[in-house]
Formats: C-alpha cells, sequence, structure tokens
C-alpha cells in the first residue's frame, strides 16, 4: 500500500471537486486520498498515514466539530491546509467580521443576536442604518436564509423566524454596485481566477454556484492586493474571497474554503485545481 502524499478531508456532498484536485496530484506523481470528515479518523489508519508522510487538505468547514477534527489533527503533528484556527475563524461569520474590523480591513458593522431577540433589534437598526440585513451566523442554504429589511417591507420581518439557526447576525447593509470572488492560494491571488456578478432587480447576487458568474479577465490590482492582505490577515492559505465594491472602495463581504470551483474553472478556462494542488505539494 501507498501511503497518500495528500489526504483531502471533504463536505459530504464535495466529492466532485475534491477528484479535482486530487487529479493533478496523481498527474504529479503522488497519490492523494479522499475521506469526509466523519470517517476520516478511520481512512487515516487504514492507509497507514502519519505526520511525517501525509498533508491534510480541509475541504469542509464549520467553527464547532470541524474545528475539532482538525484541530486534533494538529496536535498529532499534522499540518493541516486550511489550519483549524483559519477554518473556525471564516467560517463563523461574525467572528470574520470581528476580526476584520480588528485588522483595519473594511467590512459591514455587524451585531450577533439570539433569534428570540432579533425582530426588536432589528426594527430598532433599521430607525439608525436605514437597511438591515439578517442571516445565519454560519452561513447554510446559499443565501436563502439571508433577508434584507428596511421601512418599506418591515412587515415581512417576521421571516426572520424561518431562519433555522438560534443565533442570527445583523449588519448594516452595505450599497454595492459589484461582488467579486478573488481566489488566493498561498496569500497570492490568482490573477487569472477573479469572478463577479451583480444585483439586478433583487439585491442579491452571487459568486459561489452561479453558472452566470462572470470572468473578470483584467481585473483592478488593489481588489488582488485588496484580497492578499486579507488572506494574510486571516492565515487562509486556501481561500475564496468575496468582496463588495462600493463608492467608498472595497468591502469584506465573507472568506471562503471550501467552495466548488467546478462552474469558476469551466468559465474561465483556467485549471485552478492545478494551482491548489502546486500548493499542497511545495510541504
Amino acid at each position: 500500500m501507498i501511503t497518500p502524499k495528500i489526504v483531502i478531508i471533504r463536505t459530504i456532498k464535495g466529492q466532485k471537486y475534491a477528484n479535482f484536485i486530487a487529479k493533478e496530484i496523481n498527474l504529479a506523481g503522488f497519490r492523494c486520498g479522499i475521506t469526509d470528515i466523519k470517517n476520516s479518523k478511520e481512512y487515516l489508519k487504514e492507509n497507514k498515514c502519519s505526520p511525517e508522510r501525509t498533508i491534510i487538505h480541509s475541504r469542509t468547514a464549520h467553527p464547532d466539530y470541524t474545528y475539532k477534527v482538525f484541530r486534533s489533527l494538529e496536535k498529532q503533528g499534522y499540518r493541516v491546509i486550511n489550519s483549524a484556527e483559519a477554518i473556525r475563524l471564516t467560517s463563523d461569520k461574525y467572528n470574520s467580521c470581528v476580526c476584520a474590523i480588528k485588522e483595519d480591513i473594511p467590512c459591514a458593522e455587524t451585531l450577533k443576536v439570539k433569534k428570540e431577540k432579533a425582530i426588536s433589534l432589528v426594527e430598532g437598526k433599521i430607525k439608525e442604518w436605514g437597511r438591515v440585513i439578517v442571516k445565519p451566523r454560519i452561513s447554510q442554504g446559499q443565501g436563502e436564509f439571508c433577508f434584507k429589511f428596511e421601512e418599506s417591507n418591515i412587515n415581512e420581518i417576521e421571516n426572520i423566524d424561518k431562519i433555522p439557526s438560534k443565533e442570527l447576525i445583523v449588519q448594516k447593509f452595505i450599497n454595492y454596485s459589484r461582488l467579486s470572488r478573488v481566489l488566493v492560494i498561498g496569500y497570492n491571488a490568482l490573477s487569472q481566477a477573479v469572478f463577479w456578478d451583480q444585483p439586478g432587480k433583487n439585491w442579491k447576487c452571487s459568486v459561489c454556484l452561479n453558472t452566470k458568474i462572470k470572468h473578470d479577465k483584467d481585473p483592478d490590482e488593489n481588489l488582488l492586493k485588496f484580497a492578499e492582505d486579507i488572506a494574510r490577515k486571516f492565515k487562509a492559505e486556501v481561500s475564496f474571497i468575496d468582496v463588495f465594491s462600493t463608492e467608498n472602495g472595497y468591502v469584506l463581504g465573507e472568506i471562503n474554503t471550501a467552495c466548488s470551483l467546478v462552474i469558476h474553472e469551466r468559465i474561465s478556462g483556467y485549471n485552478i485545481s492545478k494551482k491548489i494542488a502546486d500548493y499542497l505539494l511545495k510541504f
């Protein structure tokens, strides 16, 4: 049995893009294993993996369970990319904003609140901010449970009760013209892998699982530097950073570490998975 050089620990539904990365590792002459997080302990044991032989690539994120699994692996001596701490910080949208503000990264003003107290808080913030965003503290549903409230739709505020989370975040709405996704590998932005979308009649748009994203073939150098600075400050080695373009400059939307990039590769024609594989094989 050949011990894997890299083991990708993925989400339950994350097999397809994990396969993309594994293929590039195999083409480079190394074995790559793939497992989901619930079976990772058994997989590492069965394949005789050890911190001396194997690098772990994390392609799943959660600030509690996932963090604990990867932190345990780090304590055993494994090199985990992204680190458990980076996963904990980036997958908790409230703590991400707290960290961003502490690091002087422009970010929406953000509060956390228990769901049962959210309506009264939002009503107050509408008077202060004008427009308010409410969403789960941990991302879910591809934006399905993200709501915007203002005086014109305050009668819909009970939609907050539909959010399947006990703790929510409340943010000041960012008035933006474009949402960009910058892929940053090893703290270097991939200028060939920048994508964008813009809000239409709806205020929402997406640069994740959106088949209509646009490929930015000539991205602003300041946007690339902005994303690189964020990645360094969050110590997120392999990250997909979503950035709002506003009248006052760039504003952090969120940092992702476990998204599928199948659509992004197809639209750009750029082999992102090879860039990720090359970076993992440096260690």
